[in-house]
């Protein structure tokens, strides 16, 4: 593929934050690499609709979609409409309180010519209120540490270590993976691009793009959704990514990282570290050598809930 051939289709899903969008697409329209931003307005009851239209009128690589009668539907579907209605080969995401680094992506398009690439990720920065920014994101090439470009083997290191592999700002996909693997799950109001990225990691390699910046940059606020994440949020994402992959198809190493997972996530609302750590290490002690059994009961039981 030319270099010149890489245009990437940036879907920002947009839900009352219309003093925020603004920035987050003009960072899109800045990079020479995106043909289209895809606005999806969430039914947003603030004036981030008008806000979006005034952007669409302004630039012509901005286009604006709704759900169906204004609703609000949740990003896991905003994002999927933006999706299907990406005219490019390559999808990238920008949440419509963040924006991106200049060069977002020249490190992608450098990957992506050639055609076996599929995914990519990179580092990114969060944004604190007191202005301070910090670099976060796994930043090791896995391909090199383990000379290995197996998916499978891959994949396991990465469950293994319960590596996250970049931001939803961070990552790139060719529109294809989608296809392959299916969209972002709307069970989940949370997770739902860590459970999605699991999905693409299966079956197809994530590579490593820019580590020596950040390329992307999620603002906190009082308003984000990740200061809602609890335990329930986060069994409520073990059971639909084990709901998506389904019982039968599991490997070892997603039978440990998910009794792992469960440890953590029982043993994490307790204040004291001590009693915190010796629980985890309880959890971990007992149900690792019956991972199996577990790991059947858990699905079951959460199918009740659910």
């Amino acid at each position: 593929m030319s270099l010149n051939l890489f245009q990437v289709s940036v879907i920002i899903p947009v839900y009352n934050v219309g003093h925020f969008v603004e920035e987050a697409v003009k960072s899109a329209l800045t990079q020479s690499e995106v043909a289209e931003v895809i606005l999806v307005d969430d039914g947003s009851k603030d004036n981030s609709l008008s806000v979006c239209q005034r952007l669409s009128r302004e630039y012509e690589r901005v286009k604006l979609f709704t759900h169906e009668g204004g609703k609000n539907l949740g990003v896991c579907q905003s994002r999927n409409l933006g999706i299907r209605m990406a005219k490019h080969k390559f999808i990238a995401f920008l949440d419509a309180d963040d924006w991106y680094f200049p060069a977002r992506f020249a490190k992608d398009k450098v990957l992506f010519s050639n055609p076996a690439v599929m995914a990519v990720f990179s580092v990114w920065a969060i944004h604190y209120p007191n202005g301070r920014e910090e670099v976060f994101g796994f930043s090791d090439n896995f391909f090199e540490k383990l000379n290995s470009k197996s998916i499978k083997e891959i994949y396991c290191y990465i469950m293994t270590h319960d590596i996250i592999l970049g931001h939803t700002n961070a990552n790139t996909f060719r529109k294809s993976v989608f296809e392959q693997v299916g969209y972002f799950d709307d069970r989940l109001k949370l997770h739902e691009d860590t459970e999605l990225w699991s999905r693409i990691a299966r079956v197809c390699l994530f590579h490593p793009a820019e580590f020596s910046r950040p390329v992307s940059v999620a603002r906190r606020h009082d308003k984000n959704t990740i200061i809602q994440r609890s335990k329930k949020s986060k069994l409520l994402f073990l059971w639909v990514w084990l709901d998506n992959i389904g019982l039968e198809n599991l490997m070892d190493c997603e039978l440990r990282n998910l009794v792992y997972l469960y440890a953590r996530a029982q043993s994490n609302g307790i204040k004291s570290n001590l009693s915190r750590r010796l629980l985890f290490k309880v959890y971990m002690t007992f149900l690792i050598p019956i991972r199996n059994i577990f790991t059947r009961w858990f699905y079951k039981s959460q199918m009740k809930v659910n």
